[in-house]
Formats: structure tokens, C-alpha cells, sequence
């Protein structure tokens, strides 16, 4: 995914992308918030151009975090012969909750510019970089509770 990015910057631009500056423009994009008073529904495009990049961010910890709850899980002889390391709807259910989640942000957007009656241009990104921080959080916490407790089990 990252060299059909670094294609397409390439193409806009004459010079070399590095994926370091790639990943770094992408990061621009995904906080940038426009400064000129925007309708209601162009608050929602905002959020909704973003939710395949941000699911994506967050699919690809929400595995690695899973492989590592599993591989922790598995290091600790926590699990006994025929028993699940988890429940396969909770699975289901975290990319679900997580997108509940996120379309609460717009709506939060919205409800917040009624409230203060004025326009505050960072309260998209703000919404935004917490949901996703508090997201990632979330996703990470079962492996780094089962590193800790397969750690403290070695010592």
C-alpha cells in the first residue's frame, strides 16, 4: 500500500517520495482541518474520507496486538488443553464498537458547534487523534497485559 502511495506522490510530484515523507504527508492529511467555516454535511465528508485510512491504522495494531496476545498467552501456560484464548464474537464485535465509536465523532463535532455557537477549526482533529489514541489503546491491552504476566512469570 505505501509504494502505490509513494506512486501516486510521485506522479503530483516530480522528485522521489521517501516512505518516511509519504507516511508523514499521509499523517498531515488525516489531522488536517480546513480553516474556511464548512457545512454540516461537509463536516461528515471530513470524517467519512477518513474512516477506511483510520480503520486501516487500526486493523493492523488490532492484529499485531492480537498475534501478540496469543503468542503471550500461549508463553504463560495460561490455557488448558481444549480451552479458547478468547471469544470469537469479541472479535466480531471491535471493529464494529470502534466505528460506533468513530461516527460518534462527527456527531460530536456537530453537537459541539451548536453549543458554542462559534466555529473552532482544531476540534475535528482533536476528536479525531483522540478517538484514535483511545482506540489504539484499547486494541493494546490485552497483549501487553499478557506480556507483563508471562514476564513476571519468568522472573
Amino acid at each position: 500500500m505505501i509504494s502505490m502511495l509513494v506512486k501516486g506522490f510521485t506522479k503530483a510530484h516530480p522528485r522521489r517520495w521517501t516512505k518516511r515523507e509519504v507516511i508523514k504527508e499521509a499523517f498531515k492529511w488525516l489531522f488536517a482541518t480546513p480553516q474556511e467555516p464548512r457545512p454540516w454535511w461537509k463536516v461528515i465528508v471530513w470524517w467519512e474520507l477518513r474512516r477506511i485510512p483510520v480503520n486501516t491504522i487500526l486493523g493492523c495494531v488490532g492484529f499485531m496486538s492480537l498475534m501478540g496476545f496469543f503468542l503471550f498467552i500461549t508463553l504463560a501456560h495460561e490455557l488448558k488443553p481444549g480451552e479458547d484464548a478468547v471469544e470469537p464474537l469479541a472479535l466480531l464485535a471491535a471493529p464494529i464498537l470502534f466505528n460506533i465509536g468513530y461516527t460518534a465523532g462527527w456527531i460530536a463535532e456537530l453537537f459541539l458547534r451548536i453549543v458554542w455557537r462559534e466555529r473552532n477549526p482544531v476540534i475535528a482533529s482533536a476528536l479525531l487523534k483522540l478517538g484514535l489514541s483511545g482506540s489504539l489503546f484499547c486494541a493494546l491491552i490485552p497483549s501487553v497485559a499478557w506480556f507483563i504476566i508471562w514476564i513476571a512469570r519468568i522472573i
